[in-house]
């Protein structure tokens, strides 16, 4: 039996994504928000080839109790993704804000999707998106986790 392990958070490893998908979150719904964050990923890693992880991602925010506005990635500082069935990925970064109001500045993200079913599978398990967004002082300014309403992710693990 092998011994279970925690994805490398510190080390990227060959990663693949890309899909976009929109989630709706019942709770976060309210009479100024959607309840609809959506995401779009098309990102890469080899260290047999790549310097470092490249590519890109957005971010839509329409959430209760989160900064509404697009975040999208400046960076991609680690990528790790792991699994044969339902492929998962993480990446962390810094992003750039476009809101109403104040911008907030100095921002990082977090999102974890995993990838629980194909295509041609709709009675499939959804694939499942969870991100966090925090400004230069720590302060969380936009958070979500769901189940996609639409769209698909494709991730390919090393």
């Amino acid at each position: 039996m092998s011994a279970t392990s925690i994805p490398a958070f510190h080390v990227s490893d060959i990663s693949k994504a890309r899909g976009s998908g929109d989630v709706f979150i019942q709770s976060r719904k309210d009479a100024v928000s959607s309840g609809i964050f959506s995401a779009r990923i098309d990102v890469h890693f080899d260290p047999s080839t790549d310097d470092y992880p490249a590519g890109s991602l957005t971010i839509k925010v329409d959430l209760s109790d989160s900064v509404k506005g697009t975040f999208t990635a400046t960076s991609i500082e680690l990528i790790n993704s792991y699994g044969k069935h339902n492929p998962t990925i993480y990446l962390t970064g810094r992003c750039k804000a476009e809101t109403t109001g104040n911008l907030p500045r100095g921002c990082r993200y977090w999102i974890m999707i995993a990838n629980n079913k194909k295509v041609d599978d709709p009675a499939g398990t959804p694939d499942i998106v969870g991100f966090a967004i925090h400004d230069r002082t720590g302060t969380r300014i936009a958070y979500g986790t769901g189940p996609l309403k639409s769209g698909d992710f494709d991730i390919a693990p090393k």
